[in-house]
């Protein structure tokens, strides 16, 4: 190939590399008429030397293509005469049914298994080139095949080679995130294909035209064409035809489309006509619906494809055209007002043909093209048919983008309802959730003008289970009205509101004693009917909500009891969405009652699940708890992969639901591990508006050295007694921390007697751990300390360090240590010197080993004092700094009265405190004041 030869060779390399078992990949990427394809072709022809047959596959720019089909195509070429073994998707529950959903992501997942299989064992005796070309328009579908595929590649003989526009992909999501996907896969390679030079086009015309052409000529085609394969190819043909004598450069054309336009003008009226209709109708050319729609016989059909194909628009051998782009030139010759009435006149021929209802796919297509010349409730009907379909097949990108476009399309309100919430549910399963959320609330909008309380119901309960708190407000509201509407009496869904309004209740910023009450009123109203009922997914619904009812820490026995009972469940009825969340809440009870073992290995079973139902939103729960487990035993790089995953999940979910706690994970990790700069150090930046992150942001504030700022979230934070339950014992421990700084003696107080009787347990999360800060023990020590409560402190951290060390959370054992070694520094009893240091240097020891910063270097600050390396009296500028302390000031007032940075005023000041084994800015200004 003319200025491809680097890329031959490569393809070569790899070829043999497969034939020998070692499978490889490489993708091919340019814009159109770069010579993709072309190069693809040249590496068949490499394959057939080493004796390796080629399978071909091809994706489609028709919304009625069915999903899989570049696969598809591979898979037919492969089985030729012995019939196609594609496996067929099939499900008998509704499409909407969270359990057939459930067995629709296993079908899917067998599909992956079984082509992957295939592949790979055709591949075995001689080996195997798969060709996958024009890969930007493959269905979602299809690239997560192709990820899966890739994945088990490494020790076939399959070898394949997939080429794609990467000047089409900017708006395709699912294609961008299945090349970053392969990116990270050893067997690929990439290949990106520029123009050709000016040496390398003279080379090409000279071949195409039968003699040299001038440089002017060559010039002037390398300029216009920039060096494209497919312009400089069709601008030599137009040069080898030009023979009126006229100046070359004048003569050629500006574009592909003049190149296209020329061909065809050498057709008759006929052909050009079945040559335009073709190309409205898609990428393969069916002779008896062109027949049809263009109103010809067969036999003037297939000789108008004659011609076209002796001109060198179709390939003669299969009647497709030689070149996309040629296809998107010869359409957009066609009228507007045509290329309408041509889809609806195939729309009108597929439909009357026997079998219409397995083409749901290319009906919808021509309907929807047909609009608004065509019949726009033919088109909504069969858009949904479509989406449906596709949802059989787990394909939930294309299923929503058809049920959007059968809601546009229908005039009924009633129909337009039932679809935004088909779409809806698409959506969530594609976890798309911003727009799953904006759909559900016009469902909600149409099903309130309808009055009708049923659909009201099932809009509201499409996000059920997701337990967002940054969409509480609008679900309860939503919830009420629809309970509102229904009858009264036993329903699944009147079940189900009930359960879901409970959850909202519970989940809201603030809550009042009454609030609990009714949470746990309105779970036992919903368990109760879903009993009564015997209802499946309404008694999950209310499992869901008296979970969360018991979140605090006196239900987390109850927890993991319901965690049993749903596990138990999920087996028993081949569930996998049940166990999905009962094993979540086992994992999250284990985790707050310090069975981290426990917990880890429900990791296991956990990623089984996930993996069976395919569900993007369970893989982010699945890397949430593996952070979790990760942070509390000490491995934070693996801590630091898992919640960058699940960032990058809920990211690409646009689900703020996910976000914010995948940022406040990443926030408590930069707390222990150390903030690396300055924009690490604002992690929960954007949530402002979330009052029960005050308490956090002023934690992370503190870490970071922005002293004023922690203060004035610390203000503001939301009181102890009206947060969440299921978040007590998390923001008590960031309380305790920040009290003990900031020397508040009542808030110490009263994060005490609230932590208190839940000593034993663990300080997480009880609904969705993020992270634990490990035994209770720890901060009741500290707060006990500061408190001036020195011997019942040692004793809490004493316990403290004894949880954290059988638990195997050597984090929080080391700041345990830490902080009993401060505390008897403090209580300054016979011995309590000798074990302070000695406590200190091991937990220096285990936080240089774990990479945590910030307690390695209070530790040797404490070691320094302690063992005599740091001064006993403070130096002059210790004293100063010591009195502006006394007055009041901040770290960054105090740099600015003195002229020094504010991370050397922090320093100073903890210095001050080691230096008089005091804990508080406190009791340093009551020391400042005695010696003034």
């Amino acid at each position: 190939m003319v200025g491809r030869e680097h890329e031959c060779d490569l393809l070569r390399v790899r070829l043999e590399a497969a034939h020998a078992g070692h499978g490889q990949v490489v993708l091919v990427a340019g814009e159109p008429g770069i010579g993709k394809t072309r190069l693809a072709g040249e590496a068949a022809r490499m394959a057939a030397r080493l004796g390796m047959p080629t399978a071909w596959g091809r994706a489609v720019d028709d919304e009625g293509s069915p999903p899989f089909w570049p696969f598809r195509l591979v898979v037919r070429a492969l089985a030729a005469d012995s019939g196609d073994p594609w496996p067929e998707l099939t499900s008998t529950g509704s499409a909407l049914d969270p359990a057939s959903a459930e067995v629709r992501a296993q079908q899917r997942f067998r599909v992956f298994e079984a082509v992957t299989a295939h592949l790979t064992a055709a591949a075995e005796n001689t080996g195997l080139l798969v060709v996958l070309d024009d890969l930007q328009w493959a269905d979602a579908s299809s690239l997560r095949l192709l990820v899966h595929l890739v994945r088990a590649v490494g020790t076939t003989r399959l070898a394949l080679v997939a080429t794609y526009r990467d000047t089409e992909i900017g708006h395709r999501e699912a294609v961008k995130q299945a090349l970053g996907e392969l990116a990270r896969e050893y067997t690929v390679s990439r290949l990106r294909l520029v123009g050709l030079t000016e040496e390398q086009v003279a080379a090409q015309l000279a071949a195409t035209t039968g003699a040299p052409v001038s440089a002017e000529v060559v010039a002037a085609v390398s300029r216009r064409s920039q060096g494209n394969p497919f312009f400089v190819g069709e601008l030599a043909d137009a040069l080898a035809q030009d023979t009126d004598g006229a100046d070359p450069a004048r003569a050629l054309p500006d574009g592909v489309r003049d190149a296209v336009r020329v061909r065809l003008s050498t057709l008759g009226e006929c052909a050009r006509t079945v040559v335009g209709t073709a190309a409205v109708l898609g990428s393969a050319v069916d002779v008896a619906g062109l027949a049809h729609v263009t109103g010809r016989d067969r036999e003037d059909v297939l000789g108008a494809l004659d011609d076209a194909a002796a001109a060198g628009v179709l390939r003669p051998d299969r009647w497709e055209f030689t070149h996309d782009l040629v296809r998107e030139a010869a359409r957009s010759e066609m009228p507007r007002s045509i290329r309408l009435d041509v889809h609806r006149k195939m729309a009108e021929y597929l439909q009357q043909r026997p079998g219409a209802e397995s083409r749901p796919a290319a009906l919808a297509h021509h309907w929807l093209e047909s609009l608004p010349l065509g019949d726009a409730e033919q088109a909504a009907l069969w858009a949904a048919r479509a989406a449906h379909a596709a949802m059989e097949q787990c394909a939930w990108d294309e299923a929503a983008g058809l049920f959007g476009r059968a809601a546009e399309t229908t005039s009924d309100p009633e129909d337009r309802c039932e679809l935004h919430i088909a779409r809806a549910t698409a959506l969530l399963r594609a976890y798309r959730m911003s727009a799953a959320r904006d759909t559900v609330l016009e469902a909600a909008r149409l099903a309130r003008e309808l009055v009708d309380g049923p659909l009201l119901a099932r809009a509201a309960l499409v996000l059920e289970g997701t337990n967002d708190l940054t969409w509480v407000t609008e679900e309860r509201a939503l919830c009420e009205e629809a309970l509102a509407l229904l009858p009264e009496e036993d329903s699944d869904l009147r079940a189900r509101l009930l359960a879901q309004l409970s959850v909202d209740v519970l989940m809201s910023a603030y809550q009042s004693p009454q609030d609990r009450r009714a949470s746990g009123e309105l779970s036992q109203a919903a368990m109760a009917m879903a009993e009564r009922l015997g209802d499946r997914h309404a008694l999950h619904s209310a499992l869901n909500a008296r979970q969360l009812a018991r979140g605090g820490p006196d239900g987390v026995r109850e927890r993991l009891a319901l965690g049993d009972r749903l596990v138990a469940r999920g087996l028993t009825d081949q569930d996998s969405t049940a166990q999905l969340w009962g094993r979540l809440w086992r994992i999250d009870a284990m985790m707050q009652l310090g069975d981290l073992d426990g917990a880890e290995a429900e990791l296991g079973p956990l990623g089984a699940v996930v993996q069976r139902l395919r569900l993007p939103l369970g893989t982010w729960h699945e890397s949430r708890c593996r952070g979790a487990i990760a942070l509390a035993r000490g491995r934070f790089d693996a801590a630091r992969f898992h919640g960058e995953q699940a960032l990058t999940l809920a990211k690409r979910g646009d689900h703020p639901g996910a976000l914010l706690p995948s940022q406040g994970y990443l926030a408590i990790l930069g707390v222990l591990t150390g903030f690396t700069d300055e924009t690490d150090s604002h992690p929960l930046d954007g949530w402002e508006h979330i009052p029960t992150l005050h308490g956090m942001t002023a934690v992370v504030h503190w870490y970071a050295g922005r002293e004023e700022e922690a203060r004035r979230e610390y203000a503001v934070a939301t009181p102890l007694d009206v947060l969440p339950e299921f978040l007590l014992l998390p923001a008590v421990t960031g309380t305790i921390e920040l009290a003990e700084a900031f020397g508040d003696r009542k808030m110490l107080d009263t994060a005490y007697r609230s932590l208190a009787p839940w000593a034993d347990l663990f300080c997480c999360g009880g609904a969705g751990v993020i992270a634990t800060a490990g035994s209770a023990h720890g901060p009741l020590g500290v707060a006990a300390a500061a408190l001036g409560r020195t011997d019942e402190a040692v004793r809490h951290l004493r316990l403290a360090i004894e949880s954290n060390e059988r638990a195997g959370s050597p984090p929080f054992a080391a700041i345990a240590r830490y902080d009993l070694a401060r505390t008897l520094a403090r209580r300054r009893r016979p011995g309590d010197r000798d074990e302070a240091s000695a406590l200190a240097t091991q937990a220096a020891a285990t936080a240089r080993t774990l990479g945590m910063a910030p307690l390695l270097n209070r530790a040797q600050e404490l070691t320094r004092a302690l063992t005599g390396h740091t001064p006993g009296p403070l130096t002059r500028r210790e004293r100063e700094i010591a009195a502006l302390v006394s007055q009041g000031l901040t770290n960054r007032q105090i740099a600015a009265a003195t002229h020094i940075s504010e991370r050397t005023a922090e320093n100073h000041v903890q210095h001050i405190l080691t230096k008089l084994g005091f804990t508080t800015r406190a009791q340093i200004a009551a020391w400042a004041a005695r010696h003034r």
